[in-house]
């Protein structure tokens, strides 16, 4: 499998996701709007990292599909850690009191075994289903 040394509309990805994080940061905490943002952010680091380090190389299929699943347990994972880092970036800035509840910090928390899990059988499913893609 052929990494591509690009990935197509990535720039105007990264200023759709800082445009958000603009009107994220004016608004009140609400939880799903900061898992979109995480999201956001940890979808186009994965992105960037991959043609970053992989970009241009062409790796066996079975070190494809490796790399895709560990880059999504890696998303996964990330995915409630940046959420609640955000949580807390919003709540410093902001400065009045509280933003969200306890049952919501935790409630991100306990997500990150279950997300961690999703993320790697997901980046398992893409790189199988892109590997038989193109031996198809």
């Amino acid at each position: 499998m052929k990494i591509p040394p690009t990935i197509p509309y990535f720039k105007p990805m990264l200023g759709l996701a800082l445009v958000y994080g603009f009107l994220w940061m004016a608004l009140e905490g609400a939880l799903w709007r900061d898992l979109i943002l995480a999201a956001a952010v940890v979808l186009l680091a994965i992105g960037y990292l991959t043609i970053r380090f992989l970009g241009g190389r062409t790796l066996s299929s079975r070190r494809f599909v490796l790399v895709a699943a560990v880059a999504g347990l890696a998303g996964g994972i990330a995915l409630p850690l940046v959420t609640i880092f955000l949580m807390a970036l919003k709540t410093g800035i902001h400065a009045h009191g509280p933003e969200y509840t306890a049952q919501e910090i935790t409630w991100a928390w306990q997500q990150l075994p279950l997300w961690g899990a999703v993320g790697g059988l997901a980046g398992l499913g893409l790189g199988l289903v892109a590997t038989g893609r193109q031996t198809a």
